[in-house]
């Protein structure tokens, strides 16, 4: 059977005696492209360094294509592009420095034309990455992630200082990789917007969980806001999250629910919020 390009299993980390990540899962089918959610401090760039083996768990384990992430030999490592939440890496190199400077790691695999095409459409000055604006940095930080196209792209916030042309641009390349390359993405973002407009799946991070792990369009079909009257919720169905007497209910037709309840559509934020309470 081919091996996940990511899976964790019952990865568990604790800072200070307080609880990061505790028991969580998740499993990359080769070709997805999933939005990582939840809430500031849910533990997401954590949960990602463990991934990519930038830190040990506690408990658990986390494998890329099939190796412990912990100890993934070089030709491992080559087949993935990172992007971390802040970049302050090379900071005394100009930009078309560093940039060759990386690509001679890679030599046939760098993709020198999109990355030309991407420095003059983000119009990158070949300055000192120390003398960029945070938002510049972070275009170099995705352009050393991408250039030598990687099977597996873990990106965390990679949006968040771009502006909305760079943004979409971005996205727009995503997409393309994704297609072209049957690439598998991992992205945390909190503009549900990009998620719904690239992903194929998301997980949502809560307690140290994940606590949903599903197709966007599967989402999008069935999960329905329920509210009963008082504060008694029937049993028996899937209950994906919520409090008092509304919740977040995977809705097929055979759900058994009081005639007086209420169902209505949600939206991927709302749903977001609501599950994460």
């Amino acid at each position: 059977m081919t091996p996940y390009p990511l899976e964790l299993r019952r990865v568990s980390l604790s800072f200070d005696s307080v609880n990061v990540l505790n028991g969580a899962n998740l499993k990359l089918a080769r070709g997805t492209v999933t939005g990582l959610l939840g809430r500031n401090g849910s533990g997401k760039t954590t949960l990602m360094r463990v991934a990519l083996g930038l830190m040990h768990a506690d408990d658990g384990g986390a494998s890329v294509f099939g190796t412990p992430s912990i100890d993934s030999p070089s030709e491992i490592r080559k087949r993935i592009g990172y992007v971390p939440q802040s970049f302050d890496s090379f900071s005394w190199m100009k930009v078309n420095d560093c940039i060759e400077f990386v690509a001679s790691f890679y030599k046939d695999d760098w993709d020198s034309s999109l990355i030309e095409r991407l420095i003059k459409e983000w119009q990158l000055s070949d300055k000192k990455i120390g003398e960029l604006s945070s938002g510049d940095q972070q275009k170099v930080s995705i352009l050393l992630a991408i250039g030598h196209t990687p099977e597996l792209l873990i990106l965390d916030e990679p949006v968040a200082k771009l502006d909305p042309a760079a943004r979409r641009d971005f996205l727009r390349i995503l997409v393309e990789m994704n297609i072209d390359h049957d690439q598998t993405i991992l992205l945390s973002s909190h503009i549900t917007s990009d998620i719904e407009r690239i992903c194929t799946h998301i997980a949502i991070l809560h307690e140290g969980r994940i606590v949903c792990d599903s197709e966007i369009n599967a989402l999008k079909q069935n999960v329905r806001v329920v509210t009963v009257p008082g504060s008694v919720f029937p049993t028996g169905i899937n209950v994906l999250g919520g409090h008092g007497n509304q919740r977040y209910v995977w809705y097929t037709d055979d759900v058994d629910l009081p005639t007086d309840a209420l169902v209505e559509e949600t939206t991927l934020e709302d749903f977001i919020i609501g599950i994460t309470a």
